[in-house]
């Protein structure tokens, strides 16, 4: 049974910079993300994790094996740990489709079960980390490698909380987010730490 949890966001990608919506399309580590997966993986090894996990995008994927080069970890992807999908919002800036198509974004912001256009709602992803937590409880130490709008909702589901929560916790990238199973419920230890990766 999981005792610890740990999830990790990817590394900074050129469209993290740019400030555009990557969802399920990709897009490559900028040099940046290449130092930050580097200390973020020798960060790691304080909390001895016994398997590693990871979305099967590329950035995650860059990110996991970053992690397996210095802790000899063998990766297991895992699709429910993908982004959230975009849809038609994907490789567009956020800032542009506040702007051009507003009544569709605050709907989805404001409704866990309204989808981007051809997208995924809130609570769509939610189900889907849930998945995810179940397909590594036989890992007692596990990282899962995944992305920024996941974790913020897979807290949400951790600490029985309203999915759309999600919007109030920050996330950046190389971020460490440690949990710990008490008797019966997640206790959140650390959040969003990136340190060294900065």
């Amino acid at each position: 049974m999981t005792r610890q949890l740990i999830l990790v966001r990817h590394g900074q990608t050129l469209h993290n910079v740019a400030g555009i919506a990557q969802g399920w399309n990709d897009s490559a580590l900028s040099e940046r993300g290449l130092e930050q997966v580097s200390k973020l993986a020798e960060r790691l090894r304080k909390y001895n994790p016994d398997a590693l996990f990871s979305s099967p995008l590329g950035r995650a994927l860059s990110t996991a094996t970053a992690i397996k080069d210095v802790l000899g970890m063998e990766i297991t992807t895992l699709e429910d740990l993908r982004e959230m999908s975009y849809g038609g919002w994907e490789n567009r800036s956020f800032l542009d489709i506040r702007r051009d198509e507003q009544s569709v974004y605050e709907k989805w912001i404001a409704d866990p079960d309204s989808p981007s256009p051809d997208g995924e709602s809130h609570n769509h992803v939610r189900a889907r980390m849930e998945s995810a937590f179940e397909a590594v409880a036989a890992a007692e130490r596990p990282v899962l490698v995944t992305h920024g709008t996941a974790i913020r909702i897979a807290v949400t589901a951790l600490l029985n909380l309203p999915v759309m929560a999600s919007r109030h916790f920050a996330q950046d990238n190389a971020a460490i987010n440690l949990f710990i199973w008490r008797t019966d419920r997640w206790v959140l230890k650390i959040w969003n730490d990136t340190t060294q990766c900065d």
